[in-house]
């Protein structure tokens, strides 16, 4: 009996076979020449800095290698506030290609991020 249970299972794992996840290859937004101030409304320069700053808040707590990196989660916030709207537009495009969630969820950490730790560095209130 546990010989034919043995036999039964080994048949199923031979049969399972691991899917791998189908990934289209991203362009490198950087690689845009005139694109990526269109696409982004701001230069490499500053987007590259702006990335480099909040690296330390946004790094992937995982290790899939799904996961986004910072680059992606700063470039689909900075074309989201780019246009203002149209999250969709974003997880279509190209450059990025992200599920429409994925950018949603990019937005709220790249806004909390740069709220949370580059407020008081770039924005001076006055003092009464």
């Amino acid at each position: 009996m546990a010989l034919v249970l043995m036999v039964a299972l080994a048949q199923e794992d031979a049969r399972r076979v691991p899917r791998n996840r189908l990934t289209t290859p991203r362009c490198n937004a950087f690689d845009l020449s005139d694109d990526f101030i269109s696409n982004f409304r701001t230069s490499k320069e500053l987007a590259f800095q702006l990335i480099q700053e909040l690296n330390p808040f946004l790094e992937p707590k995982t290790t899939r290698k799904t996961a986004l990196s910072t680059e992606i989660k700063v470039l689909c916030a900075l074309n989201f506030l780019a246009f203002g709207f149209y999250q969709k537009k974003v997880g279509n495009d190209c450059l990025i290609q992200v599920s429409q969630s994925s950018v949603s969820n990019c937005i709220r950490q790249v806004s909390e991020a740069m709220t949370n730790n580059l407020l008081r560095k770039y924005v001076k209130f006055p003092d009464d």
